[in-house]
């Protein structure tokens, strides 16, 4: 096995390469990213939707701040707390949330370790947060994005990102990915990777996450022999006591066989990988429900011409309901049961136990 170096970040530093994923809406909450911080990596909250699920801001303090940053700081306080100082705690924002300048400074004054953004390239995300000494971290799909990103900031700034996390298309969640490209090998993880380290390391010494189908440590292993620095996990840390997500949710993945993983073309115009019911088999026959917009919260979406609520049905699946829209990353199927993050952590390092409990038969509707 592959030696397990430490990753810094701006003023931290995670004695594990091991980073949670950001997951919204209500998935990656202050439980999840403090115990994964408190035992060795970096836990990060989701900002988006943060507001519209937590149960750290009353209720009628949340009608007062439609863009949920009263919930941000409080998430991130509480996961700070929850960390006993250990590791690292971020929040992922991305850049197209109608309300992105507000939470980047939301967060910052709540004193997050780092910021982790995608949907976009952030080109003068060190304008916002001009001052602090907050990790700053861009997800990328490409080594030219990472280049235009890293070379943009040194030129400009003086600064460099203070990781990178490039993103393969067997992630879960939004892929930033065409359908096509999904299963080209030319855009696979093992391929895109090395591309982003050498993009980056013609500017300086900038650490490499890689993500998106990641499960154990053969995994870790092989792509730190790529050049990553460290590793992203989003699906395995669902399945865990300390997820907000709903136990539905966790016993889907639990239950879910490979063929139920699919992915669809969502609301917002991106590919997205789920667990197939029958929200899902709807939306592929062209069937979706009817709503009505509240929240406005991707600057891209037109109300009026997309058919559901993406947002809506993702906090449905928090909630555990029936239309929830389950994000998952193509390896969902291979969760036997729920852990405590501590166990997975340990796996994560010295790998899965020689005996797991048997996968349960069951065809999902």
């Amino acid at each position: 096995m592959t030696t397990l170096q430490p990753l810094k970040i701006g003023k931290k530093t995670a004695r594990l390469p091991i980073v949670q994923g950001g997951m919204g809406v209500g998935i990656s909450r202050w439980r999840l990213a403090g115990a994964v911080a408190r035992h060795g990596g970096m836990g990060t909250l989701a900002a988006q939707g943060l507001g519209q699920v937590t149960d750290l801001v009353p209720l009628s303090d949340k009608r007062k701040d439609p863009h949920g940053l009263d919930a941000v700081r409080a998430e991130i306080a509480a996961a700070q707390k929850e960390s006993q100082g250990q590791g690292v705690v971020s929040i992922n924002i991305m850049m197209a949330i109608s309300h992105y300048d507000a939470l980047v400074t939301a967060s910052v004054e709540a004193g997050v370790d780092a910021i982790v953004t995608g949907a976009g390239l952030p080109m003068d995300l060190p304008d916002k947060v001009s001052g602090s000494d907050v990790g700053l971290i861009p997800i990328v799909s490409s080594g030219r994005a990472a280049r235009t990103i890293t070379r943009y900031w040194k030129e400009r700034y003086n600064r460099l990102p203070d990781a990178v996390v490039v993103e393969g298309p067997k992630a879960g969640g939004h892929l930033g990915f065409t359908a096509e490209q999904i299963e080209d090998p030319r855009f696979q993880l093992e391929v895109i990777l090395p591309d982003v380290v050498a993009a980056v390391r013609e500017y300086g010494d900038v650490p490499v996450v890689a993500a998106g189908g990641i499960w154990d440590r053969g995994d870790v292993d092989k792509v730190l022999g790529l050049g990553a620095a460290a590793v992203q996990l989003g699906t395995r840390f669902v399945a865990t006591h300390e997820c907000d997500a709903a136990d539905h949710f966790k016993q889907l993945m639990v239950r879910c066989q490979k063929q139920d993983i699919t992915t669809v073309r969502t609301s917002v115009g991106l590919m997205g990988r789920v667990i197939r019911n029958g929200l899902v088999a709807g939306f592929e026959a062209g069937q979706y429900p009817g709503f009505k917009c509240h929240y406005q919260c991707l600057k891209s979406c037109v109300a009026h011409q997309v058919h559901y609520c993406l947002a809506d049905h993702l906090r449905d699946a928090a909630h555990g309901k029936e239309d929830g829209f389950y994000f998952v990353g193509t390896n969902g199927w291979r969760v036997r049961e729920v852990l405590g993050v501590e166990e997975l952590m340990r796996r994560l390092v010295e790998g899965e136990p020689a005996q797991q409990p048997p996968k349960p038969l069951v065809v999902l509707g």
